[in-house]
């Protein structure tokens, strides 16, 4: 890729650690341990609040201890910046999240930003550090309302149906 200008070096850059974010929020959201695991170098280092720990501990603790005992949870990846210099880049990726617990009608929402140390190693862009900074966080009426029906219901688990290949129609 070295013969690309470095405007376009720069790009293609970009949008593989973009991808690398959404393949996080992906997995966590999935509970896919392989594909959380894939965004995050061997050695790297994760800070959620008082939770840190390496990339084996953070899949364990974020998709089974953290996300088990939640019916239904989503990360929306908003704003993403990002500085590239050389073979590390400096990210800060906006993220708001919500949360429903098993029991009840609470729906816990929060929003921050996951301020990332990217490194490319061996030709791939990978998280080598994340700090989690919360920006706010609130609990709302989760009571349902009268949705339509028809619709499949999101699994947390990879027969989600973002995971059917090929993607075809069923009916009832």
């Amino acid at each position: 890729m070295t013969d690309l200008p470095p405007e376009l070096q720069k790009l293609i850059a970009r949008h593989e650690i973009l991808d690398c974010v959404h393949r996080y929020a992906r997995g966590l959201d999935r509970h896919d341990d392989e594909l959380l695991a894939s965004v995050f170098h061997e050695d790297a280092i994760d800070n959620h609040g008082p939770w840190v720990g390496g990339r084996a501990d953070f899949v364990q603790w974020a998709n089974h201890e953290c996300h088990d005992g939640l019916a239904a949870h989503m990360h929306h990846i908003t704003t993403h910046n990002c500085e590239i210099d050389g073979d590390v880049a400096h990210t800060e990726t906006y993220v708001i999240f919500v949360h429903r617990p098993e029991a009840g009608h609470d729906v816990l929402v929060g929003g921050g930003r996951y301020i990332d140390r990217f490194e490319k190693r061996d030709g791939e862009w990978r998280i080598a550090l994340r700090r989690v900074v919360m920006d706010f966080s609130y609990v709302a009426d989760g009571s349902p309302f009268d949705e339509p029906g028809g619709y499949p219901r999101g699994i947390q688990d990879t027969s989600d149906l973002s995971y059917a290949r090929p993607l075809e129609l069923t009916t009832p």
